[in-house]
């Protein structure tokens, strides 16, 4: 059996004896490879060999982690803008990034772009709350014309416009939904009208030059426009009347814009960023991804998780200025429309917690998501009193609530903020019937029924 043999020291008045034994204990661990050793300034011996060889050592290991750090900063700066040169849509980066990359002046995303994404992409709220994801999308085609715009697969190259829409951010060029799905394709099927989906992403949303630009490049100009609001940008207010996108500010942003688009599609960094949330499980490393998600149960079980976005109407509720401010600036675009010829016609979206909140929260929210949906109904009246013909998708998707959410058959993705294929389609009918000269009004305006009120 194997003892441990103690080395008595002398008693605590003798220092010079115990530190000795300190220095020596220290000065063995720095002889075994540590750079630095203890020493006493006026008590060491003279260097012998054994100390020679200590300092060579330590001097060699500085000189060898002097070179590694360095070789391994240029080896990953060597791969990573490697991998950026590469279709980095093949390398987990999302098709949205790698089509906005080196995109036109006046464009949202890279000309005459074709990406297909496979069948099995997590929701995009599941992800940012690093969740295990309960829901996977089907497959898609991204693709875009010769403009940098999102294709429309049901209007012929080079057919005369019909209906321009704008607005909209994602929901209109359709994030997580192929060309046939999106909202600009499945209002021509349901309507027979040439449609062009002029969507842009949030970050860069339409100016009046991208606006005229626009319309030179079509060989006749469209006579009806669809103009989109969505709830959660009801806050950007006009300062100084609509962007020109034109000056040095302008020029700026697209720059800006444009090396985003460039550092953003790194596969290197997303997989690096991939294998943290992966360690970060509240197992290896706590989990703090989550804090911005909110998750329901649906009576079937699955869950409903919404991003802060979608709840921040109902955790801000808007004062009668900012009602009248957003309505006071979406008029603007209605009348700036209207003076280049094209017949506007406004579809206000809300997000999925204020179409379904009032079913889902019976918490502190509940009086915020109720005074958020008298909110829009009050948006969409400020509208009207201003002569503006508007569509109210909220409307359209609380007459269907209850049953989605007991059936589970949902016009939205459960773990992302953006809607299905079949939520596209029943606003593509509730817009088709709207625009229809047949369910018009005496005045012109859209007849619309009212859906059935939300629980209290």
């Amino acid at each position: 059996m194997r003892r441990w043999h103690c080395v008595p020291l002398k008693r605590p008045g003798s220092p010079r004896t115990l530190t000795q034994v300190i220095r020596r204990a220290l000065n063995a661990l720095g002889r075994a490879g540590t750079s630095t050793a203890y020493r006493q300034p006026g008590s060491l011996p003279a260097p012998g060999p054994a100390d020679a060889v200590s300092e060579e050592q330590s001097e060699r290991a500085r000189w060898r982690l002097g070179r590694l750090a360095p070789a391994v900063l240029v080896a990953w700066l060597v791969v990573d803008v490697g991998l950026r040169a590469m279709p980095v849509e093949r390398l987990g980066v999302s098709p949205i990034v790698a089509a906005q990359r080196f995109a036109g002046r006046r464009a949202p995303f890279r000309a005459n772009v074709s990406i297909h994404v496979p069948a099995g992409s997590p929701g995009e709220n599941a992800v940012r709350g690093n969740l295990p994801p309960t829901e996977r999308r089907p497959p898609l085609q991204f693709s875009t014309d010769a403009l940098g715009y999102r294709r429309n697969p049901e209007v012929p190259v080079e057919a005369v416009i019909d209906l321009l829409f704008l607005g909209g951010d994602s929901f209109i060029y359709g994030a997580n939904l192929s060309d046939e799905e999106t909202l600009p394709a499945a209002f021509t099927r349901a309507s027979g009208l040439l449609s062009y989906n002029g969507g842009r992403p949030h970050l860069i949303p339409t100016s009046l030059a991208d606006l005229d630009w626009l319309l030179s490049r079509f060989s006749s100009m469209p006579k009806r426009a669809v103009l989109v609001h969505l709830e959660q940008h009801r806050r950007r207010l006009p300062k100084l009347g609509l962007d020109s996108g034109v000056g040095v500010i302008a020029d700026l942003k697209y720059a800006r814009y444009v090396a985003s688009g460039w550092w953003d599609a790194a596969p290197l960094s997303n997989a690096t960023r991939r294998l943290f949330r992966h360690l970060a499980d509240d197992k290896i490393l706590p989990n703090t991804y989550g804090q911005d998600i909110l998750a329901y149960t649906l009576p079937d079980g699955r869950p409903m998780l919404f991003r802060g976005s979608e709840t921040f109407p109902s955790r801000r509720p808007q004062t009668g200025a900012e009602i009248r401010g957003t309505a006071q600036y979406i008029v603007q675009w209605v009348r700036t429309l209207e003076a280049r010829g094209l017949e506007t016609h406004v579809l206000l979206l809300p997000t999925r917690f204020t179409v379904y909140g009032p079913w889902l929260e019976l918490g502190e929210l509940r009086a915020g998501v109720l005074q958020a949906v008298q909110d829009f109904h009050a948006l969409e009246a400020a509208l009207r009193d201003r002569n503006v013909s508007t569509t109210n998708g909220l409307h359209v998707f609380q007459a269907t609530a209850e049953r989605d959410l007991r059936t589970g058959e949902l016009p939205f993705y459960r773990e992302d903020n953006h809607w299905t294929p079949e939520g596209v389609e029943r606003i593509a009918r509730a817009l088709a019937d709207s625009l229809s000269p047949s369910n018009r009004d005496a005045h012109g305006e859209p007849m619309v029924q009212a859906a059935p009120g939300a629980p209290r």
